[in-house]
């Protein structure tokens, strides 16, 4: 059993002296000394890669060449210097330097030990005086991949580790870049909370070569080549020095002072080589991704970094706008992170970035938001001005200085020749100033800073009349507190369903590490089961520890898969189903590998999608119910398809779905009497108008929900692509029915009010809006009817997921 990581990250240090060699027996002969019984295993230390030292050793001949080569180009003193040693002398020195780099890199590779296991992670440094540093798996906040260009020339990368506060990182260079991926993987999840271990992702799949991207992370946002080029070409940090650069060689060649000029010109064109460095080659192949730990940045040209942002720790977000990118569109994406501040150096590439997305079309701009502040639409805000008197002050930009806010953030714009919009969520609120300078004071102006952890946002609403700012300041004082309050009680929807054993995730971690995948390429979960990636084409579906390991419910299930499979016309049925590809159980708990889908859980992306992409795939939702709908039916007339006597085939509509309410009803009789007034009316009545209901029978999915269906991206995961739609449907289990379609029809409408995002209830009525439009009023009334037995059917989850049960009650209420 592992045990915990030691509660701290602050360093430990012992002191040993130098050459004290650890004492050995006399002969062989000499008895052996047992350790203690409770004595804790000596574990086996590991060192970086054998490559280290000389990779060490290259950099600092190139760190030294270009912090050199501008002084020599500027300095001809320098450059009559050198003219004098010759070159022997010059190619001896680099030489000598190269090989004291690299002895000192042998040295810290020598005396460089690590051990990172299931119990711990510690970094042994020193050659005369030891330090160890140990780090609790739950204080670690992020872990990137760095590779220099000649590390990476060699597969080898650094491992950077930050814990606790921006100054704390540990770094481990160089290892494999296999290593390192799977240690940052495995490091993430310990840091989640997850009880991984190392052993599980030794099978794991290397990530991309280019790209670092891992098999189960999403691709949000892929910058490319023209646009990042153009924007640095159109950017005011670019043109500026650009312009002065022209101007001194202009003014060197009309005046022919060139020499006297040179010493201006030099550092600007050495200035605008490191900008292009920076601003170009370092954001190069510019990738966002998301994976099941949050959001990861890869990016460079020559270096590649490979950066986690936690969500959790975004302090706040700014947008800029250059005057010449407003033709094109473009935005660039910044983000405050708490601990990154201190240290950042924009875009160092060997150093973590707080540039979200270098250069972003608002489509682009629009997906990026949703993940880091979900729900929020900047553009939806409105904005208020600043008095006219504030012209004194801003004569050139006056029109520009907005403020404004709703109930989940502040907004602050400003800015002429580079637009800025800096924006704030009330919970990340740190706190908030007035600040008025003597000639403010006189025209009753004032500024509202609201402040945030150092780095790039910096929300400041200008130029307020003295009043307004005062009442400003108060009142995000309290939507601040506020916040904080509402998410301290906030619980998160996943916590309704009941949380794994301690046996059932010993066993769900075994079957994971069996089959080659772990926890962190967890992909969804449904009320059954959950898939992890295996690979691009295949997913593991893991069946909860309630399954049965002789249940025929998986066997139904391939069968059925299989079924479709075979008589699937050429143009395909219009939606993408599951198939089984092999299935085993293995430490008491079933699975299933599977075809994996094409496209995400349509219930993560709506949680983060706009209105407008929202609404695209809801309608191609109804689409895909109809498909469904469509599907060959196994076997004739309505019929029960998984489950323990299925296929079972019933005369009637109503007593097929009589006998599919016995199990859920026996089982909620007690709640129901206590929750519903009257309930055997309302039941008398669903059966009465069930009689009613004339149909032909129809494949019905039965639980046809966002979880259960995929989307594939549109314009707003990617802007070359179509309309968000649903592209495929999975799940099918003992709901399956051969029934009356409109029920799935009804899931598409109903369930939506389940999903956790603001704005789902109206979405639902929306959606209602367009099935009536599509298939008349009376749809209605059916839908009605069957909220009434999805109701009856989930009234089982009262203990287990309240939220289900409170959403059932609601529908049996509507009678």
């Amino acid at each position: 059993m592992s045990q915990p990581p030691v509660p701290t990250t602050q360093a430990s240090t012992t002191e040993a002296p130098a050459g004290v060699a650890p004492a050995t027996p006399a002969s062989s002969d000499a008895p052996v000394v047992p350790a203690p019984a409770d004595a804790p295993p000596v574990k086996q230390t590991e060192r970086p890669h054998p490559l280290t030292p000389f990779i060490r050793g290259w950099l600092v001949l190139v760190a030294v060449v270009v912090g050199f080569a501008p002084r020599l180009v500027d300095n001809p003193d320098e450059r009559a210097s050198l003219a004098r040693l010759g070159l022997g002398w010059i190619l001896l020195g680099v030489l000598v330097l190269c090989l004291a780099a690299a002895a000192a890199g042998y040295v810290s590779w020598r005396f460089t030990r690590f051990v990172i296991d299931d119990e711990e992670l510690r970094i042994e440094t020193g050659v005369l005086f030891k330090t160890s540093r140990k780090v609790a798996f739950e204080r670690i906040q992020s872990v990137d991949i760095i590779q220099p260009f000649a590390a990476r020339l060699f597969g080898l990368g650094e491992l950077r580790i930050e814990a606790g506060a921006g100054d704390s990182g540990l770094r481990l260079r160089y290892l494999s870049r296999t290593k390192a991926a799977r240690l940052r993987d495995y490091l993430l999840a310990r840091a989640h909370g997850s009880s991984a271990r190392l052993a599980d992702s030794e099978d794991a799949l290397a990530p991309d070569v280019l790209f670092d991207a891992g098999v189960a992370d999403t691709t949000l946002v892929t910058v490319s080549p023209q646009a990042l080029v153009g924007s640095f070409l159109t950017s005011t940090e670019f043109l500026v020095p650009l312009l002065v650069t022209v101007f001194f060689a202009v003014l060197a060649g009309v005046t022919g002072i060139g020499v006297v000029a040179l010493g201006g010109i030099v550092p600007m064109v050495f200035g605008v080589f490191s900008l292009v460095s920076r601003r170009v080659i370092a954001m190069f192949h510019f990738t966002l991704a998301e994976s099941s730990r949050g959001l990861r940045v890869t990016r460079g040209l020559t270096n590649l970094t490979s950066q986690s942002v936690p969500v959790d720790r975004i302090q706040g977000v700014r947008l800029c706008q250059p005057v010449l990118w407003k033709p094109f569109g473009w935005w660039r994406v910044d983000v405050d992170i708490v601990g990154y501040g201190a240290r950042d150096r924009e875009n160092n590439s060997g150093e973590a970035t707080s540039v979200l997305l270098p250069v972003a079309s608002p489509a682009q701009v629009r997906v990026a938001l949703s993940r880091v502040l979900p729900g929020f639409t900047v553009d939806q805000i409105p904005l208020q001005g600043v008095p006219r008197r504030a012209r004194w002050f801003r004569w050139f930009d006056w029109w520009t200085l907005r403020y404004g806010w709703d109930d989940r953030a502040i907004v602050t714009e400003h800015g002429l020749l580079v637009h800025e919009r800096h924006i704030v969520p009330h919970a990340k609120t740190q706190s908030v100033r007035i600040e008025q300078g003597p000639l403010q004071r006189r025209l009753g102006l004032a500024d509202v800073h609201v402040d945030t952890p150092k780095g790039p946002v910096h929300a400041v609403a200008r130029q307020l009349d003295a009043g307004a700012a005062r009442e400003l300041a108060l009142t995000q004082l309290d939507r601040a507190r506020a916040a904080r309050d509402a998410a301290a009680v906030t619980a998160d929807p996943a916590a309704e369903t009941r949380p794994e054993s301690p046996e059932e995730r010993a066993s769900a971690d075994a079957v994971l590490a069996e089959l080659g995948t772990d926890r962190d390429r967890f992909l969804g979960e449904g009320g059954e089961s959950q898939v992890f990636a295996l690979d691009d084409e295949r997913v593991l579906r893991l069946y909860r520890g309630g399954a049965a390991p002789g249940s025929p419910v998986v066997g139904q299930v391939r069968e059925l898969y299989g079924f479709w499979e075979r008589a699937r016309p050429a143009d395909g049925y219009g939606v993408e189903l599951p198939l089984v590809l092999d299935a085993g159980t293995s430490h008491g708990r079933v699975w299933t590998v599977d075809r994996r889908f094409v496209g995400g859980s349509l219930s993560s992306w709506l949680a983060t999608a706009p209105l407008a992409g929202r609404r695209a795939a809801l309608t191609s939702l109804l689409d895909a119910a109809e498909a469904v709908a469509r599907l060959p039916l196994p076997v004739p007339g309505f019929a029960r398809l998984v489950g323990e006597d299925a296929p079972r085939s019933y005369p009637t509509l109503v007593e097929l779905l009589h006998a599919m309410l016995e199990g859920p009803t026996s089982r909620s009789r007690d709640h129901l009497a206590r929750d519903v007034p009257d309930v055997g009316r309302v039941w008398d009545g669903l059966f009465r108008d069930l009689g009613q209901r004339v149909v032909a029978p129809a494949l019905v999915h039965g639980d046809f929900c966002a979880p259960n269906v995929y989307v594939s991206p549109g314009p707003e995961d990617n802007p070359e692509g179509g309309a968000p739609r649903v592209t495929g449907v999975g799940d099918f289990s003992p709901h399956t029915l051969q029934a009356d379609p409109l029920m799935d029809l009804t899931g598409a409408v109903a369930f939506l009010e389940l999903e956790p995002y603001e704005g789902a209830v109206a979405d639902s009525e929306w959606l209602l809006g367009v099935a009536v439009s599509r298939h008349g009023p009376e749809v209605a009334r059916w839908i009605g009817v069957y909220r009434r037995y999805f109701a009856f059917y989930f009234s089982d989850t009262a203990e287990v997921e309240p939220r289900t049960y409170a959403w059932c009650l609601r529908q049996l209420d509507r009678v």
